[in-house]
């Protein structure tokens, strides 16, 4: 190391300019050196020996993080409202309830008036009838009468064998709504049979 410095001395800037190589390279060789925890003493690194921004939560105990935590700022705006989502799939149908109880009855109405009767209908109908022999050249005139307590609905005269051959003089109800009366008079030179014929029925009045 002398030998080197004697040398070095007799150029006083080549002197010079060695000993800035070997401060930089001694000061290089210094930086190289690792420093871990068993070379610091505790307590002795404050928060102003610690760049800024070089430490993450991850190497922090959870009491210092949670000491790290600020008071919550202020709530912000509501933001607008969001898009309606799907409708979802339909739930299972639920248990049937008990049945409920039987209401009370309501009141009988009044009952209405009673109408006023319809008329009677027809009863007991009934087809009654008469003949008479009527000669050549003859007229007869003769009846027939409904069972008792009934009136005639209609009635009327027919001849055989041959109609065309007699003349009907009458055909009409009697006077009382209770028969038939007919008179037939005979044309030809033979003997016709006519007969008279009503029905009958009980008509209420």
């Amino acid at each position: 190391m002398r030998s080197i410095l004697r040398r070095l001395s007799r150029r006083h800037s080549t002197a010079v300019a060695y000993l800035a190589l070997f401060a930089a390279l001694g000061g290089s060789a210094y930086a190289a050196v690792t420093v871990t925890g068993k070379n610091i003493t505790d307590g002795t690194i404050t928060g102003r020996d610690i760049k800024n921004r070089s430490l993450g939560t991850n190497k922090l105990s959870a009491t210092a993080v949670s000491s790290l935590t600020g008071q919550p700022g202020p709530a912000g705006p509501q933001g607008p409202k969001g898009d309606k989502g799907e409708r979802g799939p339909a739930g299972p149908t639920g248990a049937t309830g008990p049945q409920g109880q039987i209401g009370p009855q309501g009141e009988q109405g009044v009952r209405g008036l009673q109408g006023p009767p319809g008329p009677s209908g027809i009863s007991g109908w009934q087809y009654v009838t008469a003949g008479k022999d009527i000669g050549p050249g003859y007229a007869r005139d003769f009846s027939v009468a409904c069972p008792n307590g009934k009136k005639v609905l209609g009635g009327g005269v027919a001849t055989t064998p041959d109609p065309y051959g007699t003349e009907v003089l009458e055909t009409a109800p009697n006077g009382l709504g209770t028969g038939w009366v007919a008179a037939v008079r005979n044309h030809n030179n033979q003997t016709y049979t006519s007969y008279v014929w009503a029905i009958c029925a009980y008509v209420a009045s």
